[in-house]
């Protein structure tokens, strides 16, 4: 593996990394009005998650869930059903269709981000992850300890 590839595949390490350090790269999938989101979330799900649950992940209104989820919907990318074990709430799983976008946006995602460390070239590619991760470790443990009020 070169020094590129491992610059893309320490990028999607940083990703899964706990904390609110996902939260950048996150948002390059709150486009389209959080469908990608939706579509990310939903794929990495066992088991049907209901719309507040897509709220708090993407830290959005629920209206605004309602509207991605109703277009999405109208796209066949997921599908929502009442839950039988509470009609209250509802159940929204990823169809095909959304695994399908969900796969071809994070091909997509992960070509661009080659193609950027390639123009970065090897050292500073690798450089730039290195400080990165060390950005986030720092952010993270400076978030953690935040005092009550602020």
């Amino acid at each position: 593996m070169n020094k590129i590839e491992q610059a893309v595949a320490a990028m999607e390490e940083i990703k899964m990394m706990p904390g609110d350090n996902g939260n950048l790269m996150d948002k390059m999938w709150r486009g389209g009005k959080g469908e990608l989101f939706i579509l990310k979330y939903l794929s990495s799900k066992d088991s049907a998650v209901t719309p507040s649950e897509i709220s708090d992940a993407m830290r959005a209104s629920t209206a605004r869930i309602s509207a991605a989820l109703g277009t999405l919907e109208k796209k066949r990318q997921i599908h929502r059903e009442i839950d039988l074990a509470n009609r209250r709430n509802i159940l929204v799983t990823i169809t095909e269709e959304g695994r399908e976008r969900s796969r071809s946006e994070m091909l997509r995602m992960r070509e661009q981000m080659a193609k950027i460390f390639a123009e970065m070239g090897e050292q500073d590619a690798a450089e730039f992850v290195r400080l990165l991760k060390r950005f986030f470790e720092i952010t993270n443990r400076v978030f953690d300890n935040k005092s009550p009020r602020e």
